[in-house]
């Protein structure tokens, strides 16, 4: 079962080598801490003394660097609170993958010629050793 799709996948490859994906990671990043803070803050309105306290809460989690200084007391303030961490958690771990994956294609590419010459070699190595292994007539 594939989750993306092969087309996606070179787009999001694409994206990563052209630096284009930050800014869309970035802009996705504030848009759920947005949603996330307004949500809270709509859910758990005892939890923030203001809107601005609970856009704060929302950006320090889902970035994951979250103070403990503004913490949702409702159950809907705190669910909300999981969501946005483990959305936190997931954004840096593809940043962190993406951005590796990026680097080993490079790799792979550039060295792609040398790939071949190894395995080219390998195969003459082995047809030497199927002769030598052959009595001669």
């Amino acid at each position: 079962m594939q989750i993306i799709s092969e087309r996606t996948l070179r787009r999001i490859d694409r994206a990563v080598e052209n630096g284009k994906i930050i800014p869309f990671l970035a802009v996705a990043t504030l848009a759920i801490a947005l949603v996330a803070g307004i949500a809270a803050n709509f859910l758990s309105p005892e939890g923030f003394d203001s809107l601005g306290d609970a856009l704060w809460w929302a950006a320090q989690t889902v970035t994951t660097v979250g103070y403990g200084d503004v913490v949702p007391e409702s159950t809907g303030g705190r669910f909300i609170g999981i969501l946005i961490m483990v959305f936190g958690v997931a954004s840096v771990s593809l940043i962190t993958a993406l951005v590796t994956s990026s680097f080993i294609t490079y790799q792979q590419r550039r060295s792609g010629g040398e790939l071949e010459r190894h395995q080219e070699l390998l195969e003459a190595l082995a047809r030497i050793e199927q002769r030598l292994d052959t009595p001669d007539r």
